[in-house]
């Protein structure tokens, strides 16, 4: 009986310490689900759930341009097709609303699959210093939009890799992982890359100490890795989907017309030079970046440096650097890496435990001070200044905890306004989200001179759109670059004007006598040329 009571005495507080370190993942999930509940407010998600509802319709995958006049009929590699046929379907089945649960959903899904990767046991202090900035960071861009679906499917390659020492056989999800990414988003590319780098730790483990790890290891790596590159190429448009991403690295990488003009694809330096470092965003990319390059120093010292966490943490750091919507990129990567460093470190520094002297009872494993009380209050400060607003009043937002759609974000009553008998067949929307949502309202009976789909849309008709927009601005010069020609009336397009920033612009219209304004809303203007509206019997509206 007395061992008995001794050996229940010293399961106690491993069960205690067990329901804390539960807490403590529970509270980080919470919060990661919280970050995600906030009103939709993304543009791109409209010419998506087009794209999506397009595709169910017509039972095929667009191959040429739809949605604009002028790139009618150019060629459309749609990588994000089936990541559209899911957002059309949960649209239909609950609205915005859906979407905004997918949202949530998906981070919580993200910090679940990242924490994974750690061996059972470890501590859990390095999780919540590594993770309560990375969840900041991830909500900047978690949006109803096909990235959410790249980061699920990076967290799963991460899970594979890093347990891939313990358990070969799951290399064989990442054929499977890489036909979903293939067929979801641009950012598939990171599949083969990941691989190779897991390829270079193998080979450096080899060299170094004569073993690839696991018996049966290197043989099944091979396999599984050589399917999921060849997985690549199962997609609705083969070759080509491959290439695109490399082309869309080159076009919005480089310096050039969009990146000077589109603020996700600007810097981390350009982000500082404009806007400084008080935000919440920025300061957790900067300290995700220096924990991550920190946590590798101690195993450098001690010559266990891992190649492949490395190249990992090096390509996420170069990316999310070079353009701020891969800020989620590096939040991810850093987040994992930096855990697994940590927890290398502190294994290997772990002393052993005495062995009690004879006679004595074992100390008690529960003795130490605990430092989950600690993590749980970090987080729930971080609960309430999301809650409270205050975060995202520190960001500049006007974000709010919630479902639906942020109000008067959309354009939506200019947008139906187009969509009805009898108006223009050509439509310009300033500003380009708005053309977005102008897609999902007029379909395709009706084209946009300029949508947002950047892989879609030439340098050349960005630059005719700039000069537009800065025509009317100054007032004069701006019909040319559309390509508006009296002599075609026919041809001319109705205008949808967004409202804040670009009231000059509708005021500006509103004087021009060759212009009419037919229809106003507390989002947009719309305009379309005087004889028209007579022609079609459009009233005047006061703007």
């Amino acid at each position: 009986m007395p061992a008995a009571r001794d050996e229940i005495a010293s399961q106690a507080p491993a069960r205690r310490r067990d329901w804390w370190r539960a807490s403590v993942v529970a509270a980080l999930l919470a919060l990661a689900f919280l970050l995600g509940c906030f009103p939709m407010g993304d543009f791109d998600v409209w010419w998506h759930l087009r794209a999506g509802q397009f595709i169910l319709e017509q039972g095929t995958i667009p191959h040429v341009d739809i949605f604009t006049y002028t790139n009618a009929g150019g060629p459309w590699i749609d990588v994000y097709w089936l990541f559209q046929v899911i957002l059309a379907l949960l649209y239909r089945a609950g609205g915005v609303s859906t979407l905004v649960l997918l949202k949530a959903a998906g981070g919580v899904a993200i910090v679940m699959l990242a924490l994974a990767v750690r061996r059972p046991g470890a501590r859990i202090w390095p999780v919540v210093l590594a993770w309560l900035p990375a969840v900041i960071v991830l909500s900047g861009r978690l949006c109803e939009r096909p990235e959410l679906f790249s980061l699920l499917f990076l967290a799963g390659f991460l899970v594979v890799f890093g347990r891939a020492a313990e358990r070969p056989r799951w290399l064989w999800l990442l054929p499977l992982l890489q036909l979903l990414w293939v067929n979801c988003h641009g950012f598939f590319v990171m599949g083969p890359l990941l691989i190779a780098a897991y390829a270079v730790e193998l080979l450096y483990q080899r060299l170094r100490y004569g073993s690839a790890g696991a018996p049966g290891l290197a043989r099944t790596f091979a396999l599984a890795g050589s399917a999921a590159i060849v997985a690549c190429l199962i997609n609705p448009y083969g070759i080509n989907a491959v290439t695109l991403p490399l082309q869309q690295f080159h076009k919005l990488g480089a310096e050039g017309i969009f990146r000077a003009n589109i603020g996700e694809l600007k810097s981390i330096g350009d982000f500082i030079t404009l806007a400084g470092v008080n935000n919440p965003y920025l300061l957790g990319f900067l300290l995700m970046l220096g924990l991550g390059l920190v946590s590798f120093v101690p195993l450098l010292v001690r010559g266990r440096f891992s190649p492949y966490r490395g190249l990992l943490f090096a390509g996420a750091a170069y990316l999310g650097w070079q353009a701020t919507r891969n800020s989620t990129l590096l939040a991810l990567v850093a987040a994992v890496v930096s855990v697994q460093n940590l927890d290398e470190v502190l294994d290997s520094a772990r002393p052993k435990a005495p062995a009690p002297r004879r006679g004595r009872r074992a100390p008690r494993p529960g003795a130490c001070r605990r430092i989950e009380p600690v993590l749980l209050a970090a987080i729930a400060l971080t609960a309430v200044a999301v809650v409270s607003g205050r975060l995202y009043a520190w960001a500049g937002e006007g974000r709010t905890i919630g479902f639906g759609e942020r109000p008067q974000w959309y354009a939506h009553e200019s947008c139906e306004f187009l969509a009805r008998p009898g108006m223009p067949e050509r439509i310009v929307a300033f500003n380009l989200g708005q053309a977005a949502v102008c897609i999902a309202h007029v379909r395709e009976q009706r084209k946009l001179f300029m949508d947002p789909r950047l892989e879609t849309n030439p340098e050349e008709t960005f630059a005719r759109y700039l000069a537009a927009l800065r025509g009317l601005w100054r007032g004069a010069g701006w019909e040319a670059p559309l390509g508006i020609d009296p002599a075609h009336p026919d041809e001319i397009p109705a205008l949808l004007v967004e409202r804040g920033i670009l009231s000059r612009v509708i005021n500006m219209l509103a004087h021009d006598s060759r212009w009419r304004c037919v229809h106003a809303d507390a989002v947009a203007a719309v305009f379309v040329t005087t004889a028209f509206a007579e022609t079609h019997g459009l009233a005047a509206v006061i703007p």
